[in-house]
């Protein structure tokens, strides 16, 4: 009976310790996620007042805010997953246990540099901010990895690239990235003239056609107001000209707006009988005689 009575004080006493270490581990986590929802941005707004004129947008600061809030939530979670443990082990006394998993973590972390590494390299990446969840970043050089920024952690950062798959890569192999949603995008169109006669023609009317869509309803939207369209003559071989037409757009409207820029000079081109590839040419290829 006595035995029976020790073991049920230590179950009350154990019990109670644990159910009141839990209630405070829940209430620092609701009182957290609140602080970080509330603190991070208005520091963020703060921070970007006094950067200068057009270094940052309002897009480009969700996406600071965004990114910051979900590491912030991450670390949080694992730091109230890592008390209720720690507290676990204390009310047990099982401290042994517990330094043989603080003994092994350290060992795996310093004796692998690349880890190091990454964590470095993690927490450089949210100090500097070269790119934020949400965009579109190409990283690790040529070739390398390119997708939509999903997630940004301390040690590696996920990426969804265009075909759906998820990249997780190791913030240690990001010494190069490339942000093509920085502030704007933009939509380039490559294509080629046959006939040097024409080069003229498909000049004018790819200044047509991009003026055409700018002024449409449809697509106003996703063009900068104060951006003009940049159209070059890129090069000029045996094969024609290539010429390139280059629009600033709304970040992340670069794909559609090219592509739908395509599709009209296609047709646009076609109607003023300008030769663009050998797909639309009868072959062989000659030289228009001199009119």
């Amino acid at each position: 009976m006595d035995l029976n009575g020790e073991t049920l004080r230590w179950i009350l006493g154990h019990g109670a310790s644990l159910l009141i270490g839990t209630l405070v581990l829940l209430v620092v986590y609701r009182v957290g996620v609140s602080a970080i929802h509330r603190l991070v941005p208005t520091l963020i707004h703060a921070q970007a007042a006094h950067l200068p004129s057009g270094s940052s947008s309002d897009e480009e600061v969700g996406k600071r805010i965004r990114t910051i809030e979900d590491l912030l939530l991450r670390l949080l979670r694992m730091g109230v997953l890592a008390g209720f443990v720690v507290m676990v082990l204390a009310v047990f006394e099982l401290w042994s246990i517990l330094a043989a998993i603080v003994l092994v973590l350290v060992a795996i972390v310093f004796a692998t540099r690349d880890v190091v590494l990454d964590y470095v390299m993690g927490f450089l990446i949210l100090i500097e901010g070269p790119f934020f969840k949400g965009d579109y970043v190409v990283v690790g050089g040529h070739p390398g990895f390119e997708g939509v920024v999903e997630e940004i952690g301390l040690r590696r950062t996920m990426l969804r690239d265009g075909v759906g798959s998820s990249h997780a890569v190791s913030n240690g192999f990001i010494r190069l990235s490339s942000n093509q949603t920085r502030l704007f995008s933009m939509a380039v169109v490559d294509f080629h003239v046959l006939h040097a006669g024409d080069l003229d023609a498909a000049l004018e009317t790819s200044a047509r056609v991009a003026g055409e869509m700018r002024a449409d309803a449809a697509w106003s939207d996703q063009f900068l107001a104060d951006a003009a369209t940049d159209i070059w003559v890129t090069g000029i071989g045996m094969d024609g000209a290539s010429i390139r037409l280059q629009q600033r757009v709304s970040t992340g409207a670069q794909g559609p707006v090219a592509s739908e820029l395509r599709r009209r000079l296609a047709a646009a081109l076609v109607a003023v009988s300008v030769g663009t590839g050998r797909w639309d040419t009868p072959l062989p290829i000659v030289s228009r005689p001199p009119t």
